[in-house]
Order: structure tokens, then C-alpha cells, then sequence
């Protein structure tokens, strides 16, 4: 087995997957790298060398030599291991979720330093209990969406231009929205909408979900998106303001990433009790 010269490089563990008797196969997120697979021989001894720095969710500086698409532990030491976010299940099934689509929205050998410093904002705000858990997680799918390519267009009506309205229209597909008078302009829309305006749902028109939000949830998701990385979190909502943020930030994830994850489904179900 031929190795390339080894490497320093930080990383988070997202993933963890057993192999062997004593070893661990790993997703790590990366600033420089991406992404990468991590092979830790040895790792899931107690007394190895490689036990604690290699735990899921620990932010990680490895000495890596790398053979083909795997990299190998040589050295590692450990920067920051989260660990607090196990202290309650609702906040360990957030982190594990978290976990998951920072996974599946990095790639392989690509720079992704936004992605994985908005990651370790969340964990570390999970673990100071300073933020609300929806708004951490809403915050996270909202701003880890433009970062893998999604960017919502929120800062005019996509009909009008303007953005001071009463309510407002997200087109969750297009990432666009729209005031009301631009949105009823359509007559489908308008049937549409007069025929599900009651459903907490959404709206749909011509396959577009349309979610109407209110100019808090609104100015929300404006900070969401485009606020400075280290202030992304500094904002207030009523739990019912936060609720409508949760759902509609939750729904343009799932829909521009095209697929369900498991984790969060755990976590609906252990925040709902």
C-alpha cells in the first residue's frame, strides 16, 4: 500500500461506522478537504491513542496519510468534543441531524470552511443552551441551504421589488417570494389559495409549495441568511413566531435537498413529548 505525505488538517466527525473487531470507518467535514473518509485503526479500544479524539461530533486535528480515496490516522489530538450536546436526548437528536445533512451537502475534496464553521456554531450553541433548539436547527437549515447552493432570494418581492408587506409569500422550490397583491395577481393561484388558505401546510400552486409567513418569521430568515457568521443567532421570536420559522425553514431543506432523513424524524419524536 503506497501512502502520500502525510497532512495536517482540523475536522469534525459526522459519521462513525464500526468495522472490524477494533476499528472505525469515519465522515469527517473539513475545511480545506471537504468532506473525507477516515479510517481509524485501532480507534474503538479503550485504551487506544485514538479513542477520544475520535468520537462523533469531536472537532478533531488529525496527522492523515492518505492511500487512494481513504485517508489514515497517524496522530491525532483532540481541539473541542461537543459533549454537552448529550446531555439532554431532544439536544443529541438535533446534533445528530445537524451531523447528517452537513454529510450529505459537503463534498469530496472541495473547500467547505462556511459549512463547518456553521456546524460548530450549532453544536456550540446547543451545548451553552443560550438559543433555543428550533432556532438552532432552523437557523442551520436555512443558512447550510444557500451555502450548498440554495440561496433564498429575500430581498424583494420577486413580483414587485418591494419588501415591506404584511404578509409574505415564500415559493419555497423557486426561493423566491412575493406580497400578496403580486401573489393573488394569478387567478389559479387565487382559486388555489382561496381553496386551501386554511392548511397549516402551505399553499400549493402549479407543484409550488407556498408558505405565507408573517414580517417577523420574514425578517427571520433574512437574518438567517445574510447576517455575519458570528451573529447569526442574535434574535428573538415569540414561541409562535419561532414555530413558523422552524417549519418553514425545515420545509425549504427538505425540498431543495430532495430527500427525508431519519435523524430528523428522531427528533421530531423525542421533541414532541
Amino acid at each position: 500500500m503506497r501512502f502520500l505525505q502525510p497532512v495536517r488538517i482540523s475536522g469534525l466527525v459526522l459519521r462513525e461506522t464500526p468495522f472490524g473487531e477494533s476499528d472505525k470507518m469515519m465522515t469527517v467535514l473539513t475545511a480545506e478537504r471537504g468532506r473525507i473518509s477516515v479510517f481509524a485503526r485501532g480507534a474503538r479500544r479503550l485504551k487506544s491513542d485514538f479513542f477520544v479524539a475520535t468520537q462523533l461530533f469531536c472537532y478533531t486535528e488529525f496527522v492523515l496519510v492518505q492511500s487512494s480515496e481513504k485517508y489514515y490516522i497517524r496522530e491525532c489530538s483532540l481541539k473541542e468534543s461537543f459533549y454537552s450536546v448529550r446531555n439532554t436526548l431532544e439536544g443529541l437528536a438535533l446534533a445528530s441531524y445537524i451531523a447528517d445533512v452537513a454529510a450529505d451537502e459537503s463534498t469530496e475534496e472541495c473547500e467547505h470552511a462556511e459549512l463547518l464553521r456553521l456546524t460548530l456554531n450549532c453544536l456550540w450553541t446547543i451545548c451553552e443552551k443560550k438559543k433555543p433548539l428550533p432556532q438552532i436547527k432552523a437557523v442551520f437549515e436555512l443558512r447550510s441551504a444557500a451555502y450548498a447552493g440554495f440561496m433564498p432570494d429575500l430581498v424583494g418581492c420577486a413580483g414587485c421589488g418591494n419588501y415591506n408587506f404584511p404578509v409574505y409569500y415564500i415559493d419555497i422550490p423557486d426561493g423566491t417570494f412575493r406580497c400578496e397583491e403580486c401573489f393573488r395577481k394569478n387567478a389559479a393561484n387565487m382559486e388555489l389559495y382561496a381553496a386551501r388558505e386554511n392548511e397549516a401546510e402551505g399553499i400549493y400552486c402549479d407543484a409550488h409549495l407556498i408558505v405565507p409567513v408573517s414580517p417577523d418569521v420574514f425578517i427571520a430568515m433574512r437574518y438567517a441568511v445574510y447576517s455575519k457568521p458570528e451573529r447569526i443567532f442574535a434574535f428573538e421570536l415569540s414561541p409562535d413566531a419561532l414555530d413558523d420559522f422552524a417549519a418553514v425553514c425545515e420545509k425549504y431543506l427538505l425540498c431543495h435537498m430532495e430527500r427525508g432523513f431519519k435523524t430528523l424524524d428522531f427528533y421530531h419524536s423525542v421533541a414532541e413529548k
